[in-house]
């Protein structure tokens, strides 16, 4: 984990709930790791996270996640995806977002499928 990706404190206070977060974990084991989540609140101290099934709360001052086992923190995203890709990663979560609002919606879910579709089609390399 290095600053020079963590979130700063002007951008961790312009964290809203139902904004989408990216987090660094793992680098105490020689592999980092990245996972989303979704901001649930703001306290005066915290950022409280959703992540999975999972609630964590991180400083509201530096992103580190406190307590829990190892290290973790607030990133501005996974270094190693291009900005479209990103875009295209966002779009899939603003969808499925909406989706999830309201389960019975074909129209919607056709539209997190094909944006699915387009996302593993863009990204994944063909063995051959």
């Amino acid at each position: 984990m290095s600053a020079e990706n963590r979130l700063s404190v002007e951008q961790l206070a312009a964290l809203a709930p139902g904004d989408a977060v990216t987090i660094e974990s793992g680098a105490e084991f020689g592999r980092r790791r990245w996972s989303t989540g979704t901001v649930a609140r703001i306290t005066t101290r915290h950022v409280v996270v959703r992540s999975g099934a999972y609630v964590e709360c991180y400083g509201l001052r530096d992103g580190v996640r406190d307590g829990g086992v190892g290290r973790a923190e607030l990133i501005n995203g996974q270094p190693d995806l291009d900005d479209e890709a990103k875009r295209r990663a966002r779009q899939i979560d603003v969808v499925y977002r909406e989706w999830t609002r309201n389960r019975t919606d074909v129209e919607t879910v056709c539209r997190l499928r094909d944006a699915i579709t387009e996302y593993l089609e863009r990204t994944t390399v063909s063995v051959g």
